[in-house]
């Protein structure tokens, strides 16, 4: 099938289609994660600028819907269970699934990575409710995070018709991982004070003080299984992610280097 036959498939022309489901808050809030997966893989698949937005549609759409999910589970957190939590999102997955069969793009992976954000949504709200909580359920959490960028670099293959590689999924998972707990070192002060999950405040409930320890034990861990997944690949995709993961040491997770800089950059803003 040639290009513009593809794109032909993407134009919808069934009434779901017309339907409103979408705030501008979601908008806003999926915007870094559709640019997120245009900067990083749009490349690994050369995939092009104006191919990427004959795609952007329903890839923009399944992040909204995403965004609407987060919204309704920060109104009902403290009056919600995780089964009705969860709950929020099986509905939005029920009418993307319909945008999948519309589109002939019920891949199975696809839908793993839907399922699996649901297990995320599950276990966030446990974790904020309950008084106990363990080390495994917090880095199960992180691992499971990023599932909506998951989602979306399944779609983008099965739109585009580039092949499925586990070796791109494995090498960018601890990036994944890397950027949400950025995220939330960012945010810390304003995710406690609403009562959002953060990954900081997850480590602080374990382990007091010391969380900023713990936790670098836990980013030097993702650091070394990076290093050990590059080995696998190809000489010149070595080079492509080894400068990839060198910009985000200098550019955005420098303050990774050591505990006492996680602990001053997240409580006191340094």
């Amino acid at each position: 099938m040639d290009l513009q036959a593809n794109l032909e498939r993407f134009k919808s022309k069934h009434p779901i289609s017309r339907n409103h489901y979408i705030s501008y808050r979601s908008i806003y809030k999926a915007t870094p994660s559709l640019k997120f997966i245009f900067k990083h893989y749009c490349p690994i698949y050369h995939i092009s600028l104006d191919e990427f937005f004959e795609y952007y549609p329903l890839l923009a759409f399944i992040e909204y819907l995403v965004y609407e999910t987060d919204t309704e589970m920060e109104s009902n957190q403290k009056d919600s269970s995780p089964s009705s939590q969860s709950s929020l999102w099986d509905s939005k997955k029920i009418i993307i699934r319909s945008f999948l069969q519309e589109f002939d793009l019920e891949d199975p992976r696809i839908l793993n990575q839907m399922d699996n954000l649901g297990k995320y949504i599950h276990l966030e709200s446990k974790l904020l409710t309950s008084e106990k909580i363990t080390l495994e359920d917090v880095i199960r959490a992180s691992e499971l995070r990023s599932s909506d960028e998951l989602i979306l670099h399944c779609t983008l293959i099965a739109m585009s018709g580039k092949p499925y590689r586990d070796e791109i999924f494995e090498i960018m998972s601890p990036i994944h991982i890397l950027l949400e707990f950025h995220d939330d070192f960012r945010s810390y002060q304003e995710d406690r004070a609403a009562g959002n999950y953060n990954t900081y405040w997850m480590f602080q409930k374990l382990y007091g003080e010391e969380a900023q320890h713990y936790l670098k034990a836990e980013i030097d861990r993702y650091s070394k299984l990076f290093e050990a997944t590059l080995k696998r690949l190809s000489e010149r995709e070595q080079e492509v992610y080894s400068a990839k993961w060198s910009r985000l040491w200098q550019n955005v997770f420098p303050y990774f280097s050591s505990a006492e800089l996680l602990r001053q950059a997240i409580l006191e803003g340094v």
